[in-house]
């Protein structure tokens, strides 16, 4: 006896096709309600393997830790980022600093997964004189994964055992965030002489947000993201 069909050809072809590209065929024939069932559909698409991949990914960095502590946390991030973000990082220092400002908000977009799932990420952007403010809260990866407990229960993820330049000066940060420190700051200003997105993290990761600053005209970033490091700006001393 054959096994009956679960779906038609049609149906599979359909499920493989971008679900952007099936909405707007939709509102291009005036099917509204089908083109709005996708576009609420795709709200929950990204962020299930955004997540997935932000998990595995302080999965990897506790079993770091754990094999080599600390300090091969911050070898792993240093080497790991030297290979594809120097170079992305050198392109968004080439790039007009306007365009950077909506490519930013692009990104938390993406990383608040549409406001979907438990403690959805949310961030605004405030403008003055020298700067955009970001504030997340919470931040859709890493400050998500402590609300949702991922540091918490009987097979916690990692913490750092000591403080560190590259945890903000804090014994117990969550492994997942020292990434940011690495590559919004350290590692930019080693590479390049200056911090990319100069940052403060949650005091409270619980309630507070966690701040990025993007500056109009780099000269106005404030020395010390440099001696946070124990690092002069170029031209100084």
């Amino acid at each position: 006896m054959a096994a009956e069909r679960w779906f038609s050809e049609e149906e599979l072809g359909q499920m493989s096709r971008p679900t952007m590209d099936r909405a707007i065929e939709a509102l291009e024939v005036g099917d509204n309600e089908t083109a709005l069932e996708l576009c609420r559909a795709m709200r929950h698409e990204w962020r299930f393997l955004h997540d997935v991949m932000a998990e595995s990914m302080l999965g990897l960095v506790t079993y770091v830790q754990q094999r080599l502590g600390d300090e091969g946390v911050g070898e792993a991030w240093e080497e790991s980022l030297r290979r594809g973000w120097k170079r992305d990082t050198g392109k968004i220092f080439e790039r007009d600093r306007r365009a950077i400002v909506e490519a930013l908000a692009a990104t938390w977009r993406a990383h608040s997964g549409s406001g979907t799932g438990p403690n959805p990420g949310a961030f605004t952007i405030s403008e003055d004189e020298e700067k955009f403010t970001f504030a997340m809260n919470p931040c859709g990866s890493g400050q998500r994964l402590w609300r949702n407990g991922a540091y918490e229960g009987e097979d916690p993820y990692g913490v750092t055992e000591e403080a560190h330049d590259w945890s903000y000066q804090r014994k117990g940060f969550p492994l997942y965030c020292t990434h940011c420190a690495f590559m919004n700051e350290l590692l930019p200003i080693r590479w390049y002489g200056l911090p990319l997105y100069p940052s403060r993290p949650p005091a409270d990761f619980d309630h507070d947000p966690c701040v990025w600053y993007w500056y109009k005209d780099p000269a106005d970033i404030p020395d010390e993201y440099w001696r946070r490091y124990g690092l002069e700006r170029a031209g100084k001393g």
